[in-house]
């Protein structure tokens, strides 16, 4: 038993350091120690797990499998690790976070730097992307996310919900003539500056009363993250949608303006993402309740679902 645990473990940690040599390094043993070490699980499997080459390792599909249970067994060890430390009081490890950038900003940086600030062992990893990233794929503990879900057999957490709006700056406006609030839903003739996510035809819904009101773009300005989009929105490049939380001076000085009326809103709800199950360690719960806390006063939360 004590062999296949650890067989398990060096395989994560080959995977996670992405090649033999870093997880050599990593695990202060010798480049072919680990070669052979892989090769005896491979015929002891009696599957092939990695394809190399002198440039990069893949999974196959057999290891995407076995290296899925391993992270299983890294997780239990880790639980049961900090029960017997009655860890409760004494948190350590590492969390590893993914969000988009303007929670990250407002909601899970702070969050995590309270956290450390409180129980100094934690080793936080954040990364802040506004495409979804794969919890596996990217190692992460937790992703916190944006709009519907995929089907999926990870647990799920809602937060809150990000409320969102069209604008643009004055310059935009008086450039481009708008009567506000607007009413007209398809403003393809204006440029609009789009999140890479939405691609080239854009479809803004935004609910109004018991019925939506669908506003259609073409991006003609693309960036990778609300705080570009935002810098180009201010400087009357066109038209974005953006998180109020994530301009919320802007609006108030009058540097962007909203375009529709106050009775169209959209908002999208924000999910806490993981793959713990049930049992989850006592570092995760804890970043978990101190996210919620603090989502509770940034963003609009209408239910708590799990």
């Amino acid at each position: 038993m004590k062999s296949d645990f650890h067989r398990m473990l060096v395989f994560a940690q080959i995977v996670e350091s992405g090649s033999m040599t870093k997880a050599a390094d990593e695990l202060d043993v010798s480049k072919s120690v680990l070669s052979h070490h892989l090769q005896s699980l491979e015929q002891h499997l009696g599957v092939k797990l990695l394809t190399r080459t002198t440039r990069r390792q893949s999974l196959t599909l057999s290891g995407q499998r076995y290296y899925q249970r391993c992270l299983e067994m890294k997780k239990l060890l880790s639980l049961a690790e900090e029960e017997v430390r009655n860890s409760d009081t004494d948190l350590a490890g590492t969390i590893a976070i993914t969000s988009p950038h303007t929670l990250m900003t407002h909601i899970i940086g702070p969050s995590m730097c309270e956290l450390v600030k409180q129980h100094p062992r934690i080793e936080p990893r954040l990364y802040a992307s506004d495409m979804r990233m794969n919890l596996i794929d990217k190692y992460l503990d937790l992703a916190i996310t944006v709009g519907q879900l995929p089907d999926s057999t990870s647990r799920a957490i809602k937060i809150g919900e990000l409320e969102q709006v069209l604008c643009c700056s004055p310059e935009y406006i008086e450039k481009r003539n708008l009567s506000l609030p607007i009413t007209e839903t398809e403003l393809t003739e204006h440029d609009y500056i789009a999140n890479q996510w939405e691609g080239i035809n854009v479809e803004r819904k935004f609910p109004l009363n018991s019925q939506h009101t669908i506003y259609r773009f073409q991006s003609t300005r693309i960036g990778d993250s609300v705080p570009t989009i935002r810098m180009m929105a201010l400087s009357g490049l066109g038209i974005a949608c953006l998180p109020i939380l994530a301009i919320k001076e802007e609006l108030e000085s009058g540097h962007l303006i909203k375009l529709t009326s106050n009775q169209v809103k959209l908002s999208a709800p924000v999910w806490i993402v993981h793959n713990f199950g049930t049992q989850v360690p006592a570092r995760i719960r804890a970043i978990i309740e101190l996210i919620k806390e603090n989502a509770r006063v940034k963003l609009q939360l209408k239910t708590q679902v799990t």
